[in-house]
């Protein structure tokens, strides 16, 4: 199966935009639709790897998972601070690193799904990808991207330490086991001045209740500073870049 899946993406097949999902569920009311969700132990290399065969299955593919990845703000500040290396942990199938390398940095991107990776490693990249990260103009020489498979809590693999740490949505898996041991094994790969941006989606947010952003409280707990990009400098130190999504 895995590698009929590979075949659709190296064939160019258009994936459907983020209307697919609810698209889906309307055509087949009596399908099981617990494909969509996450393994409830984020530890599962193989339930990780049947998600994402069943989402690329399912026509689901990485311009969906990368719709809020917006890198504009942050390869300005990473550029205006001389940074070059960031590790993309829990990345998925995400061409985000991809993207990252284009603009001329050092990027790893880490999963622990074997299939995950091959499909973030072989899905065709269009030259008109980057645009949807960054600036057209933001592209520079120099950059490379390696991904590799493992485990963000093993402190061996990916060591760092890396300027910048982009975690999507991967830490907020771990909220009913261990948030706090992954989160403290990112800031261990970050260098003393580096950032690390985390992304938490919040799907259940109806208004007016605040969208819960699930790693915020650890940042504050361990005295980290909060700042995303601006005004002014980046605060001295290792800071937090906290970003939330809603829907």
């Amino acid at each position: 199966m895995f590698s009929k899946l590979m075949q659709l993406f190296k064939r160019g097949k258009p994936i459907p935009g983020p209307g697919i999902l609810k698209s889906n569920a309307r055509r087949d009311d009596d399908a099981d639709l617990g494909w969509l969700d996450p393994p409830s132990n984020p530890l599962d290399v193989v339930a990780w790897d049947q998600y994402w065969i069943e989402h690329v299955r399912h026509g689901l593919g990485p311009p969906l998972f990368d719709m809020f990845s917006d890198d504009r703000k942050l390869v300005e500040v990473m550029n205006a601070k001389g940074m070059k290396s960031i590790l993309c942990a829990g990345n998925g199938i995400s061409q985000e690193p991809r993207a990252l390398a284009q603009a001329g940095f050092q990027v790893i991107a880490l999963d622990i799904s074997p299939h995950a990776t091959e499909i973030a490693r072989c899905f065709n990249f269009p030259p008109h990808g980057f645009d949807f990260f960054c600036e057209p103009e933001m592209r520079r020489p120099g950059g490379a991207v390696d991904f590799v498979v493992g485990d963000i809590l093993v402190p061996a693999i990916c060591p760092g330490p890396f300027d910048v740490i982009i975690e999507r949505r991967t830490a907020q898996n771990y909220y009913s086991h261990d948030m706090g041991a992954v989160l403290a094994a990112l800031a261990g790969r970050l260098e003393p001045n580096g950032i690390l941006l985390s992304h938490c989606h919040d799907g259940g947010w109806r208004p007016p209740a605040e969208p819960r952003h699930l790693t915020r409280s650890w940042f504050i707990s361990n005295q980290w500073t909060i700042w995303n990009g601006g005004p002014g400098q980046k605060p001295p130190g290792q800071v937090a870049w906290l970003f939330t999504t809603t829907g």
